[in-house]
């Protein structure tokens, strides 16, 4: 008896270990992100329902929900208009990180840019093909819109993959976003492939045969599929260029037991991206209504792929609008537990609504962290609401206002009288961190109130904030600086320099280690203070996309206000061009190179000034 109670424990001990990292997605649409609170608080309920990560749609319909400058530089539009003045993408992720939910931009839409009848200041089928009728992609007989109502970029043209590359690389760069998940990076369908680029590149390298007209003709499926492989290839090698430990996944789709349907249905090989080591993890869908088909999902999955530990079963818990039963939920979990995945993706969000409580209650009872992620990737943060006195503390006159805030009451001042509000954080690891103030605007309050960001090196930046403004509602992103670990004072609101009858309004504020800027201090802590501009100016090389077709951009980093010689050579050491002596004010440097008169093969350029020395290869494949 006493080894049956001693085996017992030792399942229980192993199945807390099993659980302990685990994935639990789910995905935020467009019908939550109407409002800043609307997001907020599907965000609360997903982290208060233990799960971790969240998929939040930013490219949509052929627009992005961020502000973009690459989409203007194609198109004339930051953003998409019905999110004019936000950035959803900012916004997920201060309501995520301050939970400590991992957050992925969700590219809902892939290579799809267009959809009818949605496509706000565009012509007709979407922005992006007012600039460039020439990308639309077309079916054999001449089609373009699908049966979704979607317009599709064609997936074969280099300068169309450029532009999504250059897109994800923007959100990598500039977010300190947890990984991005691209999603329709595939065919509409079989029938396309028929456009006048494709045919011309299908018949450049097959003989001068033009494209089958049999859309299910093996050969043709095939290279399609090849096309969109080497697309993924160069997505993946373009983000791990500038940040190993980002993300990238993908949500295919697997819709047989039998059958390889993804590839057999949309020309996406994802088996190959899982078995090339050119994605991280994919979240495969299905749509199904019992475990056991799942199951059986499952177990065809893991006959396909080398490496399971990248797959995570992916379902519906309103699978062509028949809602499962809470319990069935429960039981598609634990079909992935027993078949040895590491977690589940589960869609949407709002259609979890009615399913969060029971979840958490009956299978994530306690808080985890993704498998792919160390377990405090997103720990060292913290909130100081203006209830902590010991760290909020109060100077001068202020009064309780009837407005709520992040928590409570807000409290307001007015101008005249000095008044500050000075918060203390208790940092929890040396870093970057980003801070935040929370922001209620009205219109008798200041347009110029300030906030004084303070670092570990007693450098104090003013930031001015309008809390006029509705679009500064909610968490307002003030500064990112150095931090080092211990009590510190981070950040003053004062009223200094309001006009008189003006209010000044005092909220919460939070911090967040930044992991664009942090990416190793798991690892290898910082336990010094350093000039913010000596980290990122930290100099290094890379270039976007590689391998390249067209066009690529080499960005390096170096000490402000040095010059440089920039050089290109070929594969001999033969120098193409070069720049001399070029002045660089702030650090960072772009330099754009054209393909048109160069041929294929291994290109090598070269940075060179005072005190730095960087190289870079490029692979151009025409």
């Amino acid at each position: 008896m006493f080894k049956k109670i001693i085996l017992m424990v030792g399942i229980i001990l192993s199945l807390r270990q099993l659980y302990s990292q685990e994935l639990r997605g789910t995905w935020i649409a467009r019908d939550q992100l109407g409002t800043k609170e609307a997001l907020a608080q599907a965000i609360d309920s997903i982290a208060a329902a233990n799960f971790n990560v969240v998929y939040v749609n930013v490219w949509s319909r052929g627009y992005p929900l961020w502000k973009s400058n690459v989409f203007y530089q194609h198109t004339g539009v930051y953003i998409d208009p019905t999110y004019e003045g936000r950035d959803i993408l900012a916004e997920a992720i201060a309501e995520a990180h301050k939970h400590g939910l991992h957050v992925e931009a969700w590219f809902e839409y892939g290579f799809v840019g267009g959809y009818e009848p949605y496509y706000p200041g565009s012509s007709g089928k979407g922005k992006i093909f007012d600039r460039y009728p020439h990308w639309v992609a077309k079916r054999l007989d001449g089609g373009e819109k699908d049966n979704s109502q979607f317009y599709w970029m064609v997936q074969t043209r280099k300068d169309v993959q450029d532009f999504l590359i250059a897109l994800v690389m923007e959100i990598v760069r500039n977010y300190d976003v947890d990984g991005l998940e691209l999603d329709r990076i595939r065919y509409s369908s079989l029938q396309y492939g028929y456009d006048s680029y494709t045919d011309s590149l299908y018949r450049l390298e097959n003989n001068g045969n033009p494209p089958p007209t049999n859309y299910s003709e093996p050969n043709w499926i095939r290279w399609r599929a090849n096309k969109l492989n080497e697309f993924q290839a160069r997505v993946y090698d373009s983000v791990k260029s500038v940040r190993p430990k980002f993300n990238l996944s993908n949500a295919p789709s697997l819709y047989s037991a039998t059958q390889y349907t993804s590839y057999n249905n949309f020309c996406q090989d994802w088996v190959w991206w899982v078995n090339n080591n050119k994605i991280d993890n994919v979240q495969v869908q299905s749509y199904v209504e019992s475990p056991a088909s799942f199951g059986s999902i499952l177990d065809f999955i893991q006959t396909m792929v080398n490496d399971k530990s990248k797959v995570y079963p992916a379902f519906a818990v309103n699978p062509g609008g028949n809602p499962l039963q809470p319990q069935v939920v429960y039981q598609f979990i634990d079909v992935t537990r027993n078949k040895g995945f590491k977690g589940n993706s589960i869609w949407y969000s709002n259609d979890l609504k009615n399913y969060f409580q029971g979840i958490k209650a009956n299978r994530y009872q306690q808080k985890t962290h993704p498998p792919f992620s160390s377990p405090d990737w997103r720990d060292y943060k913290q909130i100081v609401k203006l209830s902590d006195q010991t760290n909020a503390i109060r100077f001068g006159n202020w009064s309780t206002s009837l407005i709520p805030g992040y928590e409570g009451q807000t409290i307001f001042t007015t101008g005249g009288d000095s008044a500050s509000v000075s918060y203390y954080f208790d940092v929890p690891i040396s870093g970057y961190y980003d801070v935040y103030a929370f922001v209620v605007p009205a219109p008798d309050q200041s347009n110029s109130v300030e906030y004084i960001v303070r670092d570990s090196s007693d450098n104090f930046s003013s930031v001015i904030v309008d809390q006029t403004d509705v679009f500064n509602k909610r968490w307002k992103k003030l500064k990112t600086v150095y931090l080092s670990k211990g009590r510190n004072l981070v950040l003053i609101l004062s009223n200094r320099g309001v006009e008189s009858g003006k209010k000044v309004r005092a909220d919460a504020a939070f911090i967040k280690l930044n992991r664009i800027l942090s990416p190793n201090v798991t690892t290898s802590v910082e336990d010094e203070s350093k000039d913010f501009n000596h980290n990122i100016y930290n100099p290094k090389i890379f270039n976007f996309p590689n391998p390249f077709n067209s066009s690529t951009t080499v960005e390096f980093l170096i000490e402000p206000s040095q010059s440089f010689n920039f050089s290109l050579y070929n594969y001999l050491g033969q120098k193409i061009y070069s720049y001399d002596g070029v002045s660089n004010l702030d650090g960072k440097y772009q330099i754009k190179i054209d393909s048109t008169n160069l041929s294929s093969g291994i290109y090598f350029c070269s940075v060179t000034s005072e005190n730095v020395r960087l190289s870079s290869k490029l692979l151009l494949i025409k």
